[in-house]
């Protein structure tokens, strides 16, 4: 009994074991040694003791039985915490149970034996088939699953072999590329795709082959795209292919995976919104274009318009010197009647230069607002000399304060410690406009109250102030803006803090808030009251934050305005001057006095024969020779009657100086200046001849267009002859101490 593979037990009738060979206990896991009150319910498991509790009734009552069973098996029979069964079933012990009970004379049950025989194998076995089944059967489900997610995906789905046929594809692959649904042994895929795409498929075939990574890249189909309305959008369908490679356990690359999913819509989009935008951009130009012509056809007549106030003025004046030796023999009455239409002509001749400059500034603004909203606009900082600022900006002002009986009081303010500075880097220009818009609603302002002051003060400080030193309130940014900061040579920056104070009509808090926006003013009766566009401050706070500063105000209904702001500037060299160019500079450079007037020989080329004519007359009264030309060719023709044409030294017309207007017929004056350059540099003119660019065009990249072509210097209509001297004589000055 102990030799043989089948386990013989005996138990009595309470479940303890009476015997057992060496085979069920190795089977059951039944321990050898006697336990007092262990049972066979101890070496099975607690989901099997129900069923194994009812056999064993069934046995006591002198029935046999046979069975399968699990036992908990050697390592695990003593173990009270190992309870249930594992997780895999087949790991259990299994054994058949074949119970027979020993009955007693009466027919009760006395014992019950039997024999066990293993059968883990046979369930080892079963377990096995039923995983591969249900491994088979989730397969099976997973297929159908993918199936229907496919059918139902709305991308292509495709899987093609090495040679690029579809050996796989759903339905919307077939609606999306237009190719109608055959079996897929019969998709010929090429001919629905355009020819030119043929190579991007090719390519990036093989750059997955070789390099075995997905692919993107956007193909094209002859099929056409509608949109939602069903009206044609676009003549080709776009698709992003998405291409995927499938390899075998060796690694090898054996079929292609991959979806494609119509793009057309955003191609479509795409190219709506860039056509929106170049439309956008076509009408931001056409509407620059007719601001610049705008600008342009009234600053041509304005030029002449302030010409004319000149020449009335200096005419008028001529007039007086004329008749001041005869004025006192004159009757009192026709003394009194000159005197009363010398007073009203002058007083005209102020408001027509009144009007006109106001006009000019005007259109200065509405450029500059243009160049702000298409953000064209750009700070250029330069070298400037700190006490320069004041000084011109007095200069300016000084005339239009006295006029209407206005004290303008500059001064630089000097603090224990400020930093000692000449010399930064900024954009003079835009720092002008800014003190310019300031001081002319400073004026204006005042004009009419009974205590008329403006105050103009200038600080220069290396820490920023707060608003209680600035004695105003700072309106926030904005915008955040990109500052390039300049490198000087000390690469340190200071504060240039500027206050304009006046005594003029002020406002109050609330109009605070309108009055830094665009086409605001403080309120409905300003315009009517003072005129004005509302443009100036909106500016002047979008200049000053341009240069990192920030603008404030402060001001009670009569008692005045404060405006305060500050930009920074890099601290700079003062730069080197040659002494010997001091010198020659000094000897070229004429006594500016009433007594002698450097008198110069100027060409005016001008299209506008009223501009012509005016510049004509002042210039001739101011005893300088003025020739003419209406176009470029004219001017190139009279060049070669000048001295400075070659081999012609003996010429009486000794030329200083050309004024050049920028837009003529025939030959504008961009082209004429390139002419003349070129001709200096094959020696057809023997000298450099000094070109002034004037323009009704007043943008600064216009203006700097003229410069880089070979113009020396420019001014922009409307302006005045006391402008245009000061350019005239310092190009004569510079041209009288070059070498010949």
């Amino acid at each position: 009994m102990e030799i043989v593979d089948v386990g013989f037990f005996e138990y009595n009738t309470d479940g303890e074991l009476l015997y057992g060979n060496e085979a069920f206990h190795k089977l059951s896991g039944h321990p050898k040694v006697g336990i007092v009150g262990y049972t066979w319910l101890d070496c099975v498991y607690e989901e099997d003791k129900e069923d194994l509790l009812q056999r064993w009734i069934a046995l006591s009552n002198g029935k046999p039985s046979t069975f399968e069973m699990r036992w908990k098996g050697p390592a695990d029979a003593l173990s009270a915490s190992k309870t249930s069964a594992p997780a895999d079933d087949a790991d259990a012990q299994w054994v058949l149970a074949a119970c027979l009970p020993i009955l007693g004379r009466d027919g009760e049950t006395l014992r019950v034996s039997g024999c066990l025989t293993d059968i883990a194998a046979q369930k080892r076995s079963e377990s096995d088939a039923l995983k591969r089944a249900e491994a088979l059967e989730r397969a099976h489900i997973s297929e159908r699953r993918f199936t229907r997610l496919a059918d139902n995906a709305n991308v292509g789905i495709f899987i093609a072999n090495l040679e690029k046929k579809i050996v796989y594809c759903n339905s919307e692959w077939f609606t999306i590329t237009g190719h109608p649904v055959v079996d897929f042994a019969d998709v010929s895929w090429a001919g629905h795709l355009l020819a030119e795409d043929m190579v991007t498929v090719a390519e990036n075939w093989n750059q997955m082959i070789d390099t075995k990574q997905p692919q993107n890249y956007q193909l094209r189909w002859y099929k056409p795209w509608l949109d939602a309305q069903g009206a044609r959008g676009t003549p080709h369908t776009w698709t992003m292919c998405s291409v995927y490679p499938e390899s075998n356990k060796d690694g090898d690359i054996i079929s292609a995976a991959g979806f494609i999913t119509d793009i057309s819509h955003l191609i479509w989009a795409e190219s709506a919104q860039k056509q929106r935008t170049d439309e956008a951009v076509e009408a931001k130009r056409q509407q620059e274009n007719f601001i610049d012509m705008t600008c342009h056809e009234i600053r041509n007549p304005l030029g002449a318009v302030m010409h004319c106030a000149d020449l009335i003025e200096s005419t008028a004046s001529e007039i007086a010197e004329l008749l001041k030796d005869t004025l006192p023999s004159l009757p009192s009455e026709k003394r009194s009647r000159y005197e009363s239409l010398s007073k009203s002509s002058a007083e005209a001749v102020d408001t027509i230069v009144s009007c006109s400059t106001h006009q000019k500034r005007i259109m200065d603004d509405i450029l500059t607002l243009s160049k702000l909203d298409s953000k064209l606009l750009t700070i250029v900082p330069s070298l400037s000399k700190v006490d320069d600022i004041l000084k011109i900006a007095e200069k300016m002002f000084e005339v239009d304060a006295r006029k209407v009986d206005i004290t303008l009081q500059v001064r630089r303010e000097r603090i224990d410690g400020e930093p000692k500075v000449d010399w930064v880097m900024l954009d003079g220009g835009r720092l002008m406009q800014v003190l310019i818009n300031l001081l002319t609603n400073a004026l204006k302002f005042t004009q009419k109250e009974a205590r008329k002051v403006v105050t103009v003060s200038m600080r220069v400080s290396q820490a920023k102030l707060s608003e209680q030193d600035l004695g105003v309130e700072l309106v926030p940014v904005s915008t955040v803006r990109d500052r390039q900061l300049v490198k000087s040579h000390t690469a340190e920056e200071v504060y240039l803090y500027f206050k304009v104070v006046d005594s003029g009509c002020g406002f109050d808090n609330e109009q605070k808030l309108a009055i830094f926006e665009r086409f605001a003013q403080a309120s409905p009766r300003t315009h009517s009251s003072y005129g004005g566009s509302g443009l100036g401050l909106h500016i002047t706070r979008e200049l000053i934050e341009m240069q990192g500063g920030e603008i404030g105000v402060s001001s009670q209904p009569g008692e005045g305005s404060t405006f305060a702001f500050y930009i920074t500037a890099p601290i700079a060299s003062a730069p080197e001057v040659k002494s010997t160019d001091t010198k020659s500079l000094a000897a070229a450079t004429p006594a500016n006095t009433s007594e002698t007037m450097a008198s110069y020989t100027i060409l005016v080329v001008e299209d506008n024969l009223v501009n012509q004519k005016v510049m004509q007359r002042q210039l001739v009264k101011m005893g300088h020779k003025i020739y003419v030309a209406s176009n470029g060719i004219e001017a190139l023709a009279f060049l070669a009657t000048t001295s400075c044409w070659k081999d012609n030294a003996d010429s009486p017309i000794q030329l200083s100086v050309i004024t050049m207007d920028i837009e003529m017929p025939i030959m504008d004056g961009v082209t004429c200046t390139r002419e003349i350059r070129a001709a200096e540099a094959i020696g057809d003119i023997v000298r450099h001849v000094p070109i002034i660019a004037v323009s009704a065009n007043a943008r600064h990249e216009q203006i700097n267009f003229a410069i880089e072509c070979g113009m020396d210097d420019a001014i922009s209509k409307p302006f005045r002859i006391t402008e245009l001297i000061p350019k005239i004589e310092r190009l004569s000055r510079v041209r009288a101490i070059e070498p010949m």
